[in-house]
């Protein structure tokens, strides 16, 4: 009976990792966060999600869709990454590419080294095995504070050269906020569910990875 329940642990803790190996690998090809902002000079005809980018470990990529037929050509995408520096520029903020470059120089080595670790952690179980799993735990909660510590970086350096000048503030990280005209929505996209999602298996694994390894001492 013992026997059954070890093997059904490592059943489980293996499906779990593997499954969470395979959901970071996607998300870093999925966007993580969205943010969309609306006005009056971007009418949902042609803007219909208004103003959106999408944030992915590489860097930031058009959120924009395709015009419906007869607003444009019909392969005529909006590049909105463009659109959303115009507003920066508006308002005396950096374009947004200028953010995070370090990060997205490091990201393909990071998750590489994180999915790396993962594949150690189905093998090896001597000392500190436990910190294996701990750098795809917090994915997530990585990309959150350096997410929104660039948010701060970009909303307290604003030229006085702004054709609009705002007070240094802070954009909005999570929800609904409104700056000047504008309206903006910042909520987490499909890739940041995916890190949750690994998160939590990683989590699974490492309380039945630790009941498997201490069963094991005991039955020794």
């Amino acid at each position: 009976m013992q026997n059954e329940k070890q093997k059904l642990r490592g059943v489980l803790f293996r499906v779990f990792t593997l499954v969470a190996m395979g959901l970071i690998a996607w998300a870093y090809v999925s966007p993580i966060w969205w943010v969309t902002l609306k006005a009056p000079q971007y009418p949902p005809d042609a803007y219909p999600e208004g103003v959106r980018i999408h944030f992915h470990f590489t860097g930031v990529k058009n959120g924009c869709t395709q015009l419906p037929e007869g607003e444009v050509f019909e392969d005529e995408i909006l590049d909105c990454v463009e659109e959303m520096n115009t507003i920066n520029h508006y308002i005396g903020m950096e374009p947004v590419e200028v953010g995070a470059q370090r990060e997205i120089a490091f990201a393909p080595y990071g998750v590489a080294g994180t999915l790396f670790l993962l594949f150690l952690f189905l093998l090896y179980s001597g000392p500190l095995w436990w910190v294996l799993p701990l750098p795809g735990m917090f994915l997530s909660v990585i990309f959150v504070l350096d997410y929104a510590g660039w948010l701060w970086w970009f909303g307290h350096n604003l030229h006085d050269w702004a054709a609009f000048s705002v007070k240094e503030f802070m954009p909005t990280v999570l929800g609904e906020a409104k700056v000047a005209q504008f309206a903006t929505y910042s909520y987490p996209h499909s890739g940041f569910y995916m890190l949750g999602a690994a998160s939590l298996l990683l989590l699974l694994s490492l309380l039945i990875r630790m009941k498997q390894l201490r069963q094991k001492d005991i039955s020794m």
